[in-house]
């Protein structure tokens, strides 16, 4: 029990698991969207896709920015801005991975998708907690 304190007193660490957090929640409403647009409504996979990806990506600012990285400065619009260029990034490497995972490895959309989400998962950590919501003094 004391290592989990002690790991939960460094910021870091400590950000990584909100992080988790509100990345799993963010996966939730990600896959859900994914899985109505796609399964239920029959819409493209790569389409249902993008649509689920800016939805969750719209819900994790606000809850990253205020929660996870506690920044309440007024620098909404550079933030915002950096966000975007963060899940821009993201967002084709999520979609290049499910599509070259599905479509030339046959592997399960699914599957592809997981794998995509699980690189982009340290990719916007790294990103967002050193450059998009970095604390000016």
């Amino acid at each position: 029990m004391w290592i989990i304190t002690h790991i939960l007193r460094i910021e870091i660490y400590r950000q990584f698991i909100k992080f988790c957090i509100i990345g799993a929640v963010n996966t939730i409403i990600d896959y859900s969207i994914y899985l109505l647009l796609n399964r239920v409504f029959g819409l493209y996979f790569l389409y249902a896709n993008i649509i689920a990806i800016i939805v969750a990506m719209t819900s994790s600012f606000i809850f990253n920015k205020y929660w996870t990285f506690r920044n309440n400065e007024k620098k909404i619009r550079s933030q915002s801005i950096k966000f975007i260029i963060v899940n821009i990034i993201y967002f084709f490497l999520n979609n290049f991975i499910v599509f070259a995972l599905a479509n030339y490895l046959a592997v399960y959309d699914i599957l592809a998708k997981i794998t995509a989400t699980i690189v982009g998962l340290f990719w916007n950590f790294v990103a967002n907690r050193y450059w998009t919501f970095r604390k000016t003094e």
